[in-house]
């Protein structure tokens, strides 16, 4: 198992109940597809460089966990059908 960080970027017009849903359907997925959480991280919301979808700002959320390398593209498959993440980037951490 390899660790990871996935950053997300989500829209920023979210209510709070649909915010926490989403959050919790990402680290469900990541649990689904046999990963283990290691911790999640609010890195609120900031605004962006460039306007994405029309969105001038976005939430930011971390989130570590540990994987194996052969689910890492489904979850990035997964993560860009979902219209309330503008944008995912998962990275393996370490060596």
């Amino acid at each position: 198992m390899n660790t990871y960080e996935g950053l997300f970027l989500l829209r920023p017009d979210l209510e709070k109940e649909e915010e926490d849903r989403l959050l919790d359907s990402i680290q469900k997925e990541i649990i689904k597809q046999n990963g283990q959480l290691k911790g999640t991280q609010n890195l609120s919301k900031k605004p962006l460089a460039y306007p994405i979808r029309g969105y001038k700002e976005g939430l930011y959320y971390l989130v570590n966990f540990e994987a194996s390398a052969d689910i890492i593209k489904s979850l990035r498959n997964t993560f860009k059908l979902n219209n309330s993440i503008l944008r995912s980037l998962i990275l393996k951490k370490g060596g």
